[in-house]
């Protein structure tokens, strides 16, 4: 399969986001005894921080959990401990020893109404890389909080951007994937271009396993001299099954300016992750069931 990326030299100046506004903080807590108030949509969720995970990262994965439930409508406040919202979302992380690609980690979440009873769970498997587990970067956060929070979603029966996209069948069990960094990728297009692939998958029902997981996504990038000032790049990607079968590969293709992509890629890595969607795709949904 190929594609071309039109967008790939459309780098782009986005002036940065306010902070989301925080509506349920120092809201009036539930008192009343009432079944009806163990309804998200009425008093919401409150996203505590993650156990086990290092300090500059517990709290900053639990705001943009909370962060990404507000999005998608879902009343949500990240509070270090529930002081009366209708439901905590309480998050246990377990780290495997350090690897030279990070660490390894298990997050194990876990949804309770108001009177304690577990109302849904989820296990989300990620690698991060060492230099997020060591800062707490925002991108690394971000999707960590954003693949929660569209779990959790879905455990509530919201309507998730899965179920409200286009030619989406949210009834069918995608396989899950592993996403490498990319190859020869310049300045930092070797973890943004991963972590925006990853983004644009889980917004297809795509879910993310780094420890066991059905298909690994692997990338790598190369470019040559062009004329005047040019060079010609080239993106592929592999899909492997668990059983390393091979999948297929895609390939987008572009002619940039020389040094276009040495810095930060920002918007630029979604834009080309997007170009590369539907053929990405179609390469894991290449796997037959239950493979």
């Amino acid at each position: 399969m190929t594609a071309r990326c039109a967008a790939l030299i459309a780098l782009f100046l986005l002036s940065a986001c306010g902070e989301v506004g925080r509506p349920f903080l120092g809201a009036p807590q539930a008192t009343a005894n009432n079944p009806l108030i163990d309804i998200p949509t009425a008093v919401g969720i409150a996203v505590v921080p993650v156990r086990g995970l290092p300090d500059t990262l517990n709290m900053a994965v639990s705001r943009a959990t909370a962060d990404r439930l507000q999005a998608l409508e879902i009343p949500a406040e990240a509070v270090p401990a529930n002081a009366g919202l209708g439901f905590t979302l309480e998050g246990t992380a377990e780290t495997a020893a350090p690897s030279t690609a990070g660490h390894t980690v298990s997050i194990f979440w876990v949804l309770k109404s108001r009177r304690g009873a577990v109302t849904g769970t989820h296990r989300q498997n990620v690698l991060i890389p060492d230099d997020a587990w060591q800062k707490g970067d925002g991108p690394t956060t971000t999707l960590i909080g954003g693949e929660a929070a569209t779990a959790i979603a879905a455990l509530l029966g919201a309507d998730t951007p899965v179920a409200a996209s286009a030619g989406a069948k949210p009834a069918v069990q995608l396989p899950t994937v592993s996403v490498k960094a990319v190859e020869g990728a310049p300045g930092d297009g070797r973890e943004s271009l991963r972590l925006a692939v990853i983004q644009i998958l889980n917004e297809q029902g795509v879910r993310r396993d780094d420890v066991m997981p059905d298909i690994t996504l692997t990338c790598a990038m190369n470019s040559k001299p062009a004329a005047d000032g040019l060079q010609q790049v080239e993106i592929v990607w592999q899909a492997k099954t668990k059983d390393g079968a091979d999948l297929g590969t895609m390939r987008l293709d572009n002619t940039i300016p020389n040094g276009a992509l040495d810095g930060p890629w920002g918007p630029t890595a979604f834009a080309i992750a997007d170009a590369a969607r539907a053929d990405l795709m179609r390469l894991i949904t290449s796997l037959p069931a239950g493979k």
